[in-house]
């Protein structure tokens, strides 16, 4: 709901051919969003166990920190989509039932 708000926001803007990053605002770390999910499950978020990008090894390599900027949406004066929090907060009753 959120992306396709953001993308009929650029079209409406006529914003010119670009990367537009169509992501939450503010910051979170797996670990952070993974406790958001599993307190919107009803459980105790304090069952997410930390690990390290070394412990969880993955195909392609990582950068140790990285966080989409929104500088594109804002030059051409669109408003990127919301902070994370309230967004998965609206989002996730309809996200968990399925």
């Amino acid at each position: 709901v959120d992306l396709s708000d953001l993308i009929l926001r650029l079209v409406a803007a006529e914003a010119p051919a670009g990367t537009y990053h169509g992501t939450s605002s503010g910051q979170t770390s797996w670990h952070g969003f993974a406790q958001a999910a599993v307190l919107a499950a009803g459980l105790d978020p304090q069952i997410v166990r930390t690990t390290t990008s070394e412990a969880f090894v993955r195909p392609a390599p990582r950068p140790s920190y990285s966080v989409l900027g929104h500088e594109s949406l804002r030059s051409i004066g669109v408003e990127p989509i919301g902070d994370w929090r309230s967004r998965w907060e609206q989002a996730a009753p309809t996200v968990l039932a399925g």
